[in-house]
């Protein structure tokens, strides 16, 4: 059995630095490897508390999946509706850059925040970032190669923005 889901992860940001412009610029990994934990409900089975899902380095750094992660809209919160050009004016705060680059079992990409409001929550604290993503989840349970018990596969992964 697979379904099509739209998941939010936490991000880690490196030190960020502000442009002369007055931009906020930085290195985020956004993504990676390995089995991460959903409550069942996120994940269509509400049936299970929690939901070991595995993400193959096949997939996470497919090109397809490396693609997806370039120029994708940075948004203040994860909004009620996908980002697209329709509403972009209505959500975006940033972007993600063009370098996308595997880092270890991470994805690393740039970030660069243009709204002052949302430069100013940054300074003062809020440092929480979430990327917003589809993909298929599979649900097929294994061994990851280094030993980690899972329940399902990610597959089909496709990125619409960074909160």
């Amino acid at each position: 059995m697979s379904t099509s889901t739209a998941f939010t992860d936490r991000v880690t940001v490196g030190a960020a630095r502000r442009t002369a412009d007055g931009y906020l610029v930085a290195d985020a990994k956004v993504a990676r490897t390995g089995v991460q934990e959903y409550l069942g409900s996120e994940v269509g089975r509400p049936d299970m508390a929690v939901v070991r899902v595995y993400r193959p380095a096949e997939e996470v750094f497919s090109d397809a999946t490396m693609k997806s992660f370039a120029h994708r809209p940075m948004t203040n919160d994860h909004p009620p509706e996908h980002v697209t050009a329709d509403n972009w004016k209505k959500y975006a705060v940033g972007q993600t850059g063009a370098e996308v680059v595997r880092d270890g079992e991470f994805v690393r990409v740039q970030l660069v925040l243009m709204d002052k409001a949302t430069i100013a929550a940054w300074e003062t604290g809020k440092r929480q970032l979430s990327m917003g993503y589809n993909a298929e989840i599979h649900f097929e349970s294994g061994t990851t190669p280094d030993g980690q018990v899972y329940d399902a596969v990610q597959r089909k992964i496709s990125h619409t923005h960074l909160s």
